[in-house]
């Protein structure tokens, strides 16, 4: 320990720091802005540096080990223009772009630094046991509360997009709908920016804030709400940006040099059901892939004209029940489908090569994957694009993928 610290550790930090003030002394030759990324080098450093130093205290006390006290306190010394020129970095970004997570996490390590370094050359570096109490306490502090992380790089980007909305006059009535068709020709830097605040809220589902600056809604239906995590997203960014009308750029185009082509993008919502005329409806999604607790059975709702009716998946999904909804409150079955069966009969059929395999994926032809069930005056047919089934212990569990079409027979 002591012959790795001496001569490996110390020429290190040496160089380190020899590399990061060299940078220095370039930047400010050529007098241009700090790069972005210098302050994670700079952080490195520093935090490499101060626990390099709780771990050898120990032994700086020792007549041979003078060195180390000497290091120490020119260590501190020298983060000092280090830090400045990370507060120089950092308050650059946040003056173009606001806080984020990320910025508010080197902004609030820089300051810690910056009085830990006061701390022990006052000390002498006596007390470390401040190091990690007193960074505890800011992890703590950048958590929880209007001060966390989050709530403060939340209410940033909102005054970034309240600022850039009065300075091109966005807003109409307080309200930043059909925002891009009153504001036709923005740059492009503010079209980024907007862009890039709407995914920052997109991105946390953090709706509420903004929603006084629209006069549509920002919430999620209750169909988007039992989707995966990344759809809802999706669905957030989308409806942001049809709400303003304001154009999109793609964070691949954020940090390009040149102006992308602008495109503009309609989608519609995903339909549980799609009339077809005559009691027929095409069911665009019968899925349990995104299903993961088993007591809620319930798959989609569906309101037709012939009733409310029901998906139930069942018996560890073995079963797929049609039901609908009596005058009287209870469910009435329709009809069952078995994928289970249906499953265990492929596997059958299909054993594979090697039966030592515990993972198998066999394609089959569309027309080898359709399942019909009849029932009281309905019938589905359930056009499988993914089935599996899971065997473990005793437990046999199901997993389906499709679209189907529902008839009734009058």
């Amino acid at each position: 320990m002591k012959a790795f610290t001496q001569f490996a550790l110390l020429p290190l930090m040496l160089l380190y720091g020899g590399i990061l003030y060299a940078y220095m002394g370039r930047i400010l030759v050529q007098w241009e802005l700090p790069k972005g990324w210098v302050s994670f080098l700079i952080l490195a450093f520093s935090v490499a540096g101060i626990f390099a130093l709780l771990l050898i205290h120990p032994i700086r006390e020792a007549a041979e080990n003078t060195w180390i006290r000497t290091f120490a306190r020119w260590f501190y010394r020298a983060l000092f223009p280090l830090l400045g020129l990370l507060a120089v970095a950092i308050y650059t970004r946040v003056q173009q772009y606001g806080i984020t997570e990320e910025r508010y996490s080197v902004l609030v390590l820089a300051a810690w630094l910056a009085l830990i370094a006061t701390y022990f050359l006052l000390r002498q570096g006596r007390g470390i046991i401040w190091i990690p109490a007193s960074l505890a306490v800011v992890a703590l502090l950048s958590v929880v509360g209007p001060w966390s992380a989050f709530a403060v790089a939340q209410r940033s980007q909102h005054r970034q997009l309240l600022a850039l909305s009065q300075q091109y006059q966005l807003l109409q009535n307080g309200k930043l709908d059909n925002a891009g068709k009153h504001q036709t020709k923005l740059p492009w830097e503010v079209r980024k920016r907007t862009s890039s605040i709407f995914d920052f809220f997109a991105d946390r589902n953090a709706l509420a804030q903004l929603q006084p600056q629209f006069s549509a809604s920002l919430q999620l239906p209750d169909s988007i709400r039992q989707q995966p995590r990344w759809k809802q997203q999706q669905w957030v960014s989308d409806r942001l940006f049809a709400a303003s009308q304001l154009f999109r750029v793609d964070r691949a185009d954020e940090h390009s040099g040149t102006v992308p082509q602008v495109s503009t993008t309609f989608r519609t919502e995903e339909p549980k059901v799609q009339p077809l005329g005559r009691g027929r409806y095409w069911l665009p999604t019968i899925a349990t892939l995104d299903y993961r607790n088993l007591s809620d059975d319930t798959t989609e709702h569906l309101l037709l004209r012939e009733g409310t009716f029901r998906l139930r998946s069942t018996q560890y999904r073995r079963r797929l029940v049609l039901e609908q909804l009596r005058p009287d409150g209870q469910w009435q079955p329709v009809l069952a489908a078995e994928p289970g069966a249906f499953v265990d009969s492929l596997a059958r059929q299909h054993p594979g090569e090697n039966k030592e395999e515990e993972n198998e994926s066999i394609r089959l032809p569309a027309t080898g994957m359709t399942l019909t069930a009849s029932g009281k005056g309905a019938t589905l047919r359930l056009f499988v694009r993914y089935i599996n089934r899971t065997d473990r212990q005793d437990t046999v569990k199901y997993e389906y993928d499709g679209n189907g079409l529902l008839e009734f027979v009058e």
